[in-house]
């Protein structure tokens, strides 16, 4: 019976790793893909809450009034 209740947890527990979700985020300058910032910093993370992907985009004015958007999917 230690056994199969062994094997049942380690099932589980495999089965919760699997099933990660992963947003992948881009940065864009007025509209325009950032390919630099892009190369460098791989947007990519594991969703850890029960927010949508979407939820962690942004949108940054700078001083000069640039417009710096995070957008996540």
């Amino acid at each position: 019976m230690k056994k199969v209740v062994i094997l049942l947890i380690a099932a589980i527990a495999l089965f919760s790793f699997s099933c990660n979700k992963y947003c992948n985020c881009d940065r864009y300058i007025n509209g325009k893909l950032d390919k630099d910032y892009n190369k460098e910093y791989k947007g990519e993370f594991v969703k850890e809450s029960s927010k949508k992907c979407s939820e962690f985009s942004r949108e940054e004015y700078d001083a000069d009034g640039v417009l710096y958007e995070v957008k996540c999917k």
